[in-house]
């Protein structure tokens, strides 16, 4: 019995918005269940039944770990920890980007209304206040620095 290669080059049919789309290239092989990604969750706050752990679906559907409490805290209204929290058994099967970073905050300068998460060594630009209330952002702990230090962190993606 001959066991599979780790890489195949093949053509893949994917579902896609009730689309069938053909995708090609070189595609890993294994046994751990796919996680997709889930736009539509975007703004969740989720942990898994009976754990610590809590995590932010981001604008692009990922689950990512907010660290707790300091994080969470520097970040997010006290009533989102109570009123937004989805409690569920399913978010192993969510797909996980990267954790929150340690310390992550909101900033915001000094002539401007522009509000940034600073995260992974970039700012992302809160696309607006719709934005900060669909996430549970606290304007309450925004930072305001001199613009000529938001001018010199990197611009990373949006969050809608």
């Amino acid at each position: 019995m001959s066991s599979l290669p780790s890489t195949q080059s093949n053509l893949v049919y994917c579902i896609s918005q009730g689309r069938k789309v053909e995708v090609s290239g070189t595609f890993s092989i294994s046994s751990e269940p796919m996680r997709v990604p889930c736009p539509e969750l975007a703004g969740l706050m989720v942990r898994k039944r009976g754990t610590t752990p809590i995590y932010i679906i981001d604008h692009n559907g990922y689950r990512r770990l907010v660290p707790f409490p300091s994080t969470f805290i520097s970040l997010f209204k006290d009533s989102t920890l109570d009123q937004d929290l989805l409690d569920a058994d399913m978010v192993a099967e969510m797909a996980e980007g990267p954790p929150l970073d340690e310390g992550a905050i909101l900033i915001r300068g000094i002539s401007s209304e522009s509000i940034y998460l600073i995260d992974q060594g970039k700012k992302r630009s809160i696309a607006s206040q719709e934005v900060m209330g669909k996430y549970g952002f606290n304007e309450d702990c925004v930072i305001v620095v001199p613009q000529i230090l938001i001018n010199s962190i990197p611009t990373g993606d949006v969050w809608e």
